[in-house]
């Protein structure tokens, strides 16, 4: 019941329709690859100025992280470089929000969107960020939340997979 209730309270605090608790950060990002079908071979734009679970994940299932660098202004993946590293075999765009400053998302799904390209957002160093008046966590297809011991909010351990999306539900 208290999973429940944390799920539920998630959701409506963020906005989403859908949270899940899982038991890691880490099994949180490697459910929503698996949520999008992430096959063998399928590339996944990401940022290397993250935890190692962001590629770790993406390789779990025999596919390919491209990184992306960062702006250094933000240390968040820069969306003036994603373009250019887009390829027949890219599927999705994972972006990995850090030290509660949102990547931007406008930008970023503008460019999913032009290329038909799923949106993961992994929001483990931003729960309670905004842009505007929407939390990160509901941009994307599918969002991932930490609560590891050194995460805003925590457990110990522990991970929520959320999501507006009724065909990943």
């Amino acid at each position: 019941p208290q999973v429940n209730k944390l799920e539920e309270n998630l959701a409506k605090y963020t906005g989403a329709k859908y949270a899940y608790a899982c038991s890691s950060g880490t099994d949180a990002l490697l459910i929503a690859l698996m949520a999008i079908d992430i096959q063998p071979d399928d590339e996944i734009i990401t940022t290397p100025f993250t935890f190692i679970a962001t590629a770790e994940t993406i390789a779990l299932l025999k596919a390919k992280p491209v990184f992306v660098d960062i702006d250094e202004t933000t240390y968040n993946i820069d969306p003036k470089l994603i373009e250019a590293k887009i390829t027949s075999k890219t599927k999705a765009i994972m972006v990995v929000h850090l030290y509660g400053h949102p990547c931007d998302m406008d930008a970023i799904m503008k460019i999913a969107k032009e290329y038909d390209l799923f949106v993961i957002e992994d929001c483990a160093e931003a729960f309670g960020s905004k842009i505007g008046n929407r939390h990160v966590g509901t941009f994307g297809d599918v969002s991932t939340f930490s609560f590891y011991g050194n995460k805003t909010i925590t457990c110990g351990e522990g991970g929520m997979v959320v999501t507006n999306d009724d065909t990943l539900n």
